[in-house]
């Protein structure tokens, strides 16, 4: 089936790709504005992507250091859930600064799909 990759589509991948570029924007201003629940359920649905593009990439099988960064990426996601259910906001801000990284780093390698 032409566009699908494992039974996952591209399309599908872009979507995900969509939902972190918006709720790593959302989360980043939920912790400015210091909006504990915000930030945590955003970082939550970071936590919850990154699994699935994760997966995307094992099923792939091309891409290990893909694979990798979508697992920081749930780590420090995680991290954001933590520190922000606590109110840490310098932490759950520099989690999210990680997330980014890792969003570039991927990129450079792997985009566009």
């Amino acid at each position: 089936m032409a566009g699908r990759v494992f039974g996952q589509s591209v399309d599908e991948f872009d979507a995900w790709m969509r939902t972190i570029d918006e709720k790593n924007q959302s989360v980043q201003r939920a912790i400015a504005e210091k909006d504990a629940a915000t930030a945590a359920s955003d970082a939550r649905t970071l936590q919850d992507t990154f699994k699935l593009v994760e997966g995307f990439w094992s099923k792939r099988g091309d891409a290990p250091y893909a694979v990798e960064l979508a697992r920081n990426a749930q780590e420090f996601a995680a991290g954001a859930v933590k520190s922000a259910t606590q109110k840490d906001f310098e932490a759950a801000s520099s989690q999210t600064i990680k997330i980014a990284g890792t969003c570039t780093a991927c990129h450079r390698l792997y985009r566009p799909l």
